[in-house]
């Protein structure tokens, strides 16, 4: 993790943008009815949609026929090949930005912020105020994650360092008991005897220096609270720029 974040400085910046013309773009989605809705919030917030495209090589030949200022490409078009598709537009069209669409939160690390070499990275299901700021932030070539995956981000790193004293069965029981199951219940989640659940119990007592499932569950929850909150004042101090939430988001201030 903290290679990977180290490294994101030597992260890709479009050079060339003429920040006085109209900005065109080019959206690759797959969800015909969420790309036009994309489109007509672009325009009606004076960018111009070039072309719309479905698949993988029609973005391409949109991108040499159009040369579009940024590209919105959804997660739905790469699969598994975002770090492959993105250097072939790279090569395409060197001043091409690149705006990552992610359908979950859950699919992407820090480190997945630098083998994707992308400028923005934009939640599906971001309000239309997101939209626009991702778009104008990387058409002004700052980069931009989307706060909500700043914040999923955050919290699982806090989790990280929480955990790594506890073994992967510990975290698991620990997690339950934030969200208010009884041994019972976490026992048969988890197809685990209820004694078995007290025991993990009582060493992630011993481990965090806690007296009960009520500090524990109050130290999960307060985590994640406090992850929160930098977050928050994290981008009020630095703005939407992608490279210091990245850093952020990985334990750095």
């Amino acid at each position: 993790m903290t290679k990977a974040v180290n490294r994101i400085s030597e992260m890709h910046i479009p050079a060339g943008l003429s920040i006085g013309k109209m900005a065109t773009l080019v959206i690759a989605d797959r969800r015909e009815i969420a790309s036009a809705g994309i489109e007509a919030l672009l325009q009606a917030g004076g960018y111009s949609v070039v072309a719309r495209c479905l698949y993988a090589h029609e973005l391409m030949y949109s991108v040499e026929s159009c040369r579009p200022d940024i590209v919105i490409l959804a997660d739905n078009i790469v699969c598994e090949e975002g770090p492959k598709t993105v250097s072939r537009l790279r090569a395409r069209n060197f001043s091409t930005a690149v705006i990552f669409l992610l359908d979950e939160r859950e699919a992407i690390a820090a480190a997945d912020l630098v083998s994707l070499d992308v400028d923005g990275i934009l939640l599906s299901a971001a309000c239309a105020r997101s939209v626009i700021d991702c778009v104008e932030s990387v058409y002004q070539g700052r980069r931009w994650i989307d706060p909500d995956l700043l914040y999923h981000l955050a919290v699982a790193e806090r989790r990280v360092e929480n955990a790594t004293c506890l073994t992967c069965r510990e975290a698991e029981i620990a997690q339950f008991v934030s969200r208010g199951l009884s041994n019972k219940e976490i026992a048969r989640e988890l197809n685990l005897c209820e004694g078995t659940v007290k025991m993990h119990l009582h060493h992630i007592y011993e481990k965090l220096h806690l007296s009960g499932r009520t500090q524990l569950a109050r130290r999960w929850l307060v985590d994640a609270e406090m992850a929160s909150l930098k977050t928050r004042q994290n981008e009020e101090a630095i703005g939407p720029d992608a490279v210091a939430a990245a850093r952020f988001a990985a334990g750095h201030t």
